[in-house]
């Protein structure tokens, strides 16, 4: 998990911004957006570039996102895999 995480840089938190890396060989490109709640979810995800269909998924921090989406990049973790933390509305 460590080697997920490694070489991210923490940002501040913004209502939008847009993440790049790539993950087991393939690279990826997404609109991570922070709720008026608090939670994270991913407004795109494009993966070598092809575009995912984009969950209702919701994080509770910024980092638990980046290793959905690493996982997701990788092949590790499937769309339509219940998500870790819960599903939740956007607001």
């Amino acid at each position: 998990m460590e080697q997920i995480l490694k070489g991210l840089e923490m940002h501040e938190k913004h209502a939008q911004e847009t993440v790049f890396g790539v993950a087991d060989g393939a690279t990826y490109t997404a609109e991570l957006c922070l709720s008026k709640a608090g939670h994270y979810y991913f407004m795109q995800i494009q993966v070598d570039g092809h575009n995912l269909p984009v969950t209702e998924s919701h994080w509770p921090t910024r980092d638990q996102a980046m290793v959905a989406l690493t996982e997701y990049a990788s092949g590790a973790r499937r769309l339509d895999d219940p998500p870790v933390v819960g599903i939740l509305a956007k607001d």
